[in-house]
């Protein structure tokens, strides 16, 4: 008996493969291409706007709230501060994907020639990059936040912190600072941590690449849709957008992203975490089936948001607004560093102020917040940057200091892509 053969068109490789071809030919759209000097500028644009994202999701909950903004806003009271807070929150939820996406894009941006020796390289700065300021940044926390418990033990801040100093253990102490098996005392270095991790990995992710992208973005994609628990890394969309940005890069796959296509994601989005900010009215115990259910759709939405935010960011940073702003790009990393627990302490603060706890105020406390946070970070890497040039290059991760200058604004606002900036990580 003859064996049937499928069209080559027919073949499951060719048919994904044509499908995506047809989704990214609907994504560039009339998109012109990017220049170097402009994927320069809008990595930089976005590098520190995801991170002042990062520090609005970071806020949490208001003092005065009983309800998490990651379940939604509180349908009981202060529904309008709650909403907004939770609404926001889930806008920002793209912030990991589309640093993660930047990150395995930048990393692999080498010579395939030369493939083994560029990935050892290059997962041996990132030691350098992102472990050792890791490090230091959460033994200054360790080093803080111990002596605020042994002078002041009923701070209110010992209790926002994720080590109780009262019965820790050394396994305990050795993770505040080194984050091996669970997360440090800055739990945003959890993002960093895994980064490291997953450049660690990087030669099983080439070969990936190389020899079976489907299986390989299956895998991941399953495991982070379904939130699995991957032993070596805390959370699994930081290897699955990481791989994703790689393939990207190696597949030579455009990266603009055109107007109709920014503005149908963009809308789109806003409208998917405006229902799921809502969606206490409805899921509220209704079962947990159903609430895992959302929590599955809520996160492949993060998809939908980072090619939103890409595609408006890559318009945005060629502006001149957005130029100032990428400016501020060397900085990403130190105020992803210092942000917390500085906006808890200044939560605490500026809490004490308030003279009523309405909708207004307590919106009023939120966006208070993070401005003084982001300030704080900003402007103490600034004055770093210009007169500790040695301990900022430490602190942010050996990024030049020299761009964070005040001084130097009458540079190119977007040098040309050299061989090391498309080896750098971008937070």
């Amino acid at each position: 008996m003859e064996r049937s053969v499928l069209p080559a068109k027919l073949m499951p490789g060719a048919f994904v493969g044509t499908r995506i071809g047809t989704c990214v030919k609907w994504l560039r759209g009339d998109a012109r291409p990017l220049s170097s000097k402009d994927l320069s500028q809008a990595i930089s644009f976005a590098r520190i706007t995801l991170v002042v994202g990062l520090v609005f999701l970071h806020y949490g909950s208001y003092p005065n709230s009983k309800v998490t903004p990651f379940h939604g806003l509180d349908v009981n009271e202060h529904q309008l501060a709650t909403a907004i807070n939770s609404f926001v929150l889930f806008c920002f939820f793209s912030v990991v994907p589309l640093l993660s996406l930047m990150s395995g894009w930048l990393f692999f941006g080498f010579d395939e020639k030369n493939a083994a020796s560029a990935l050892f390289e290059r997962a041996r700065r990132r030691f350098t990059s992102l472990y050792l300021p890791l490090v230091f940044w959460n033994a200054l926390f360790f080093a803080i936040l111990f002596a605020l418990y042994r002078f002041l033990p009923e701070h209110a801040l010992l209790r926002e912190i994720n080590i109780d100093f009262a019965t820790a253990a050394r396994r305990q102490y050795v993770n505040a600072i080194f984050g091996i098996t669970s997360q440090p005392v800055g739990f945003q270095f959890w993002f960093v941590r895994d980064l490291f991790v997953t450049a660690l990995f990087s030669p099983l992710l080439w070969i990936a690449m190389k020899r079976a992208p489907l299986a390989g973005v299956v895998v991941l994609g399953a495991c982070w849709i379904a939130d699995f628990a991957l032993p070596i890394f805390f959370r699994p969309d930081v290897p699955f957008f990481f791989f994703l940005g790689g393939l990207v890069r190696t597949r030579g796959v455009p990266l603009e992203i055109g107007r109709e296509a920014t503005k149908i994601l963009g809308i789109t989005y806003l409208v998917l975490m405006l229902l799921r900010t809502l969606a206490p009215y409805v899921f509220d115990g209704v079962g947990e089936t159903a609430e895992e259910l959302l929590l599955v759709a809520t996160r492949a939405a993060r998809l939908i948001g980072a090619l939103a935010c890409w595609g408006l960011f890559q318009r945005v940073a060629l502006t001149e607004v957005g130029a100032r702003v990428a400016r501020f790009g060397s900085l990403a990393f130190f105020l992803h560093a210092v942000h917390y627990p500085f906006l808890e302490q200044a939560k605490i603060v500026l809490w004490s102020f308030l003279p009523a706890e309405t909708d207004v105020w307590m919106l009023f406390h939120y966006l208070t917040s993070v401005v003084v946070t982001v300030a704080f970070g900003v402007g103490s890497g600034f004055l770093l940057a210009r007169w500790w040039p040695a301990a900022f290059a430490l602190m942010n991760g050996g990024r030049d200091p020299a761009a964070a200058r005040p001084s130097d604004r009458d540079r190119p606002v977007a040098p040309k892509l050299s061989p090391r900036l498309t080896d750098r990580a971008p937070a």
